[in-house]
């Protein structure tokens, strides 16, 4: 990985970073550490939105910004109360403006481009912190489970090739 001098050492040490961070590798963590934080607080609520959510793919130059725009855009669609929407929005983009200096090699390796990937990433976290009991994971219930998710991606991938 090559991190360049692109940023001040003022400005990288007061947001945590203890190196300097090229521009493209800073935007990656913070939209990481944004998803991440954003899957977390919207686990133990459920929306139809969410499915558009899980749907929801990006590009690598996407910022926290445009996805908090989009999903944002995913409860609207589907009516939903919009205060604790973007309460959790912020929530999720103040976090992660402060937490990914702290934590950028590791965002920036979990980084994904797709919803459906951040959630696997959740699941595969939850089971380092709480094993294999799923009644140990607090809030649960918000983002479908894995194996829902994997057999949609492989009906998805079967009807590809039948075609």
């Amino acid at each position: 990985m090559v991190l360049a001098n692109s940023y001040t050492q003022d400005s990288n040490k007061r947001r945590g970073y203890k190196r300097e961070v090229q521009p493209e590798l800073k935007n990656i963590a913070i939209r990481t550490a944004f998803v991440a934080r954003f899957i977390v607080l919207r686990e133990g609520r459920r929306s139809r939105a969410h499915r558009l959510l899980e749907k929801m793919t990006w590009d690598a130059a996407s910022t926290a910004q445009d996805l908090a725009r989009k999903f944002r855009s995913a409860f609207e669609q589907n009516g939903d109360n919009l205060k604790p929407v973007d309460r959790d929005i912020e929530r999720s983009l103040k976090h992660a403006e402060r937490s990914a200096g702290y934590f950028i090699e590791e965002y920036i390796s979990r980084a994904t481009e797709s919803f459906v990937d951040a959630i696997k990433d959740y699941h595969r976290s939850n089971q380092l912190l709480f094993g294999e009991e799923p009644e140990a994971v607090p809030r649960k219930g918000g983002w479908r489970l894995n194996e829902v998710l994997g057999k949609e991606e492989d009906s998805d991938e079967q009807n590809r090739d039948t075609k």
